[in-house]
């Protein structure tokens, strides 16, 4: 509660608490959103906390947040993520946990993309980051849940980040969401094979 107008205290928006608010945090998500699309839609930050897609054919739209943003990039991913609705498979629980060098920002863009989805079986996600208390406080304080994406983020004192996904079709998600995170390197990896052998 603030003391001076007795208002609720503001919590920033998920993405800011696992990954930053800075310029340089936006352009790096925004980077990782343009990515998911295979490079078919180029992504900006925009304003105060927003986004601007130009893709290769079409008009120019803007979204204001990352989760209208996701819900924007939906129909031009380069991987669909796992849909099934009316959905009648029961849900699960699935604990995936990732390297200590995950990349956030992607980590984010994927957590937004993957609880956009309308029309599907819901998908919730509890997102466990590194870095202990943050500025509010301990755990409780700092995780923070909004109805529309269905997304918690809770700091850890754990080394390496990982994700709690309740809803149907876990592996799935599971297996979209490490190709997600690992596929530049792996791009990357093949293409300069490519290189070694044209060489040899």
């Amino acid at each position: 509660m603030c003391g001076a107008c007795g208002t609720a205290t503001v919590r920033p928006p998920w993405e800011v608490l696992l990954a930053g608010d800075s310029l340089a945090h936006r352009r790096r998500r925004a980077a990782a959103a343009a990515r998911a699309t295979g490079g078919r839609v180029k992504v900006t930050p925009w304003g105060a906390a927003g986004y601007l897609l130009t893709p290769r054919t079409g008009p120019i739209g803007t979204c204001p947040t990352l989760d209208a943003l996701a819900l924007a990039l939906l129909e031009h991913l380069s991987r669909l993520l796992p849909s099934c609705g009316p959905c009648h498979h029961p849900d699960e629980q699935r604990l995936v946990r990732l390297p200590a060098d995950t990349d956030i920002q992607r980590l984010a863009v994927w957590a937004a993309l993957a609880t956009a989805r309308p029309g599907t079986a819901p998908l919730t996600l509890d997102i466990h980051a590194p870095g202990g208390p943050g500025p509010f406080g301990n755990t409780a304080p700092n995780s923070v849940r909004s109805d529309h994406h269905r997304i918690r983020v809770l700091r850890t004192a754990a080394t390496r980040p990982s994700v709690l996904l309740r809803g149907p079709h876990g592996p799935l998600y599971e297996a979209h969401l490490l190709a997600h995170l690992g596929a530049d390197d792996l791009q990357d990896r093949h293409t300069a094979g490519q290189y070694s052998s044209r060489r040899s």
